[in-house]
């Protein structure tokens, strides 16, 4: 999911959720979900990119992240993603949904282009999923929120032809030129590249449509006894907030029609557009769940449900004290975030960004260094390899461990100098309790905003954990550190500049100056990780 937050899933919210999802509530029933789960960073590209290579984003091209489409991949070349290595083990792989990788398009001569103006539209660009270890891909580079607005079907430009039901490539870049064209963006004067029937409400029920298909035809096919690893990137959750009406996976286009048995209701079913779109998501895991039963494969299939990072702002949101203020922003937030109902202001939503397991709100929420910004669901399920119906408390997991966790469920062994950030799960997740030895003692996540006391609004901050397990249970404390990675020549060294004992206070609210050993111990072990980064460039 794109921009959900850890209490956009009621089962982790039941008493602020304003809405349900029973989809999701029903697999984290069925499977394991961890509590203390985190995104890489906190926002999407740079956890993009560290869930699919097991790396901090800043071992990748750009230390905070690839955004365009013109620039080359994140991924750089000795680097193997999760689909490399699965494919090697004879998967098929097949990626639907949002990149945010980087990419290269070539002009008609061949030349790298530098914008859709100069590039050959009809020939497939390069750096993408096919690049990077999957056999099949439908694929938004940017998702939904910037251009380009048009589907890429293995990495080449595809129109959705609505009578044949089907995707449709182009002969020449003169042909795709006549549909897919720069067009004045709403509200700017700016312009955007989109194909002529590009539709936000259909993005959701378009990829269903491509990654339920999918499933059937490997079922179909001679291949049909080979194991398959399907990465669906949703486009649901983020900004344009446009859910359809109708979500039809047989008929996608027809995104308002609520009059045939296949149409399932989501705009105007929850609180607001934003939570009509994680309604969306929920009925998608419902739709997959119900394709792999209808096939007799759920229960040997590993569904990994999560989130990119922590709840977006939504379009009506607020929150219940004033306590802190966002340097970025300069807004003031703290307490409980409210999302209320326009036509049913009785409705409310609470804490999107999540509770603690007393209760007590998360503080902050997409980008922010804080919990809310980036404690994320995390649920996984696989009925005849994982022990279901638990909740593990006691670990800190970040979604770079999906990697060598993955990879430990399903017996295979990951290069030595491939996921240098990523550690093995797979063990916690076979036995069939919920305490096991600590496999994390130290977490690092990578925020891009500013110190919020930083008035110069000067470098970005990561958050740092360090953690105990004592009789199953987790004592962690998290440093705030100030830490320039995108700007060459910055500054080179980490300050501790907040301090707090999650433990005892999940909602940051008090400051420990006076534990010196921690900070002093938080930054030394960060300087250690970003110096093992230094020696890897160097080499």
């Amino acid at each position: 999911m794109d921009d959900m937050g850890y209490g956009d899933v009621r089962a982790l919210n039941p008493d602020g959720a304003g809405f349900e999802t029973p989809h999701l509530d029903n697999l984290l029933k069925l499977g394991v979900t961890f509590t203390n789960a985190h995104s890489s960073a906190s926002v999407c590209a740079p956890t993009r990119y560290a869930l699919l290579t097991g790396n901090h984003v800043f071992r990748g091209r750009n230390p905070g992240g690839t955004w365009g489409h013109f620039s080359g991949s994140q991924i750089v070349s000795n680097q193997q993603t999760i689909a490399d290595v699965l494919r090697q083990a004879g998967y098929s792989t097949a990626f639907f949904g949002k990149s945010h990788l980087g990419s290269r398009f070539l002009r008609p001569s061949g030349i790298q282009a530098t914008g859709f103006d100069d590039a050959d539209v009809s020939q497939r660009f390069y750096d993408g999923p096919l690049d990077h270890g999957f056999d099949y891909s439908l694929t938004l580079p940017a998702g939904i929120q910037s251009e380009p607005y048009a589907f890429f079907k293995n990495d080449r430009l595809a129109r959705w032809n609505n009578l044949q039901k089907s995707w449709q490539y182009f002969q020449n870049d003169s042909n795709a030129r006549k549909v897919f064209k720069a067009t004045a963006a709403k509200n700017s004067k700016k312009t955007a590249y989109a194909m002529d029937n590009w539709n936000t409400e259909s993005v959701g029920p378009l990829l269903m449509h491509d990654a339920l298909g999918f499933i059937d035809r490997h079922v179909a096919t001679v291949e049909k006894d080979k194991p398959f690893f399907l990465y669906y990137c949703s486009q649901a959750g983020h900004s344009p907030y446009v859910p359809p009406v109708s979500f039809n996976t047989c008929d996608p286009m027809s995104t308002n029609d609520l009059g045939v048995t296949e149409a399932i209701p989501i705009a105007g079913t929850t609180i607001n557009k934003r939570t009509d779109m994680i309604r969306e998501g929920d009925v998608s895991v419902g739709l997959f769940v119900k394709k792999l039963k209808s096939l007799g494969l759920f229960q040997n299939t590993l569904i990994v449900f999560t989130s990119d990072n922590g709840a977006a702002i939504g379009p009506a949101s607020s929150w219940s004290q004033s306590l802190y203020a966002d340097a970025k922003d300069n807004s003031p937030y703290g307490g409980n975030r409210i999302e209320k109902s326009v036509g049913v202001p009785s409705r409310v939503h609470r804490n999107a960004q999540g509770v603690s397991e007393d209760g007590s709100p998360l503080r902050g929420e997409k980008g922010f260094v804080y919990e809310g910004g980036h404690r994320v669901p995390l649920i996984l399920c696989w009925e005849e390899g994982i022990p279901g119906s638990r909740k593990i408390q006691n670990q800190i997991i970040g979604l770079h461990d999906l990697y060598r966790t993955i990879c430990g469920l399903a017996g295979i062994e990951v290069p030595i100098d491939q996921a240098r950030d990523s550690y093995d799960f797979s063990e916690i997740l076979r036995s069939d309790g919920i305490d096991g030895p600590l496999i994390r003692d130290s977490l690092y996540i990578q925020s891009n905003r500013p110190w919020e006391r930083n008035k110069k609004r000067i470098f970005n901050t990561w958050a740092a954990y360090t953690a105990t397990a004592t009789n199953g249970s987790l004592n962690c404390w998290k440093a705030i550190l100030e830490y320039n990675t995108k700007k060459k020549g910055g500054r080179s060294d980490a300050r501790c500049v907040e301090l707090f004992h999650l433990s005892q206070d999940p909602s940051e609210a008090q400051d420990i100056p006076e534990e010196r050993n921690y900070r002093a111990a938080l930054e030394t072990q960060f300087h250690r990780m970003v110096g093992d980064e230094r020696v890897i460039r160097d080499d």
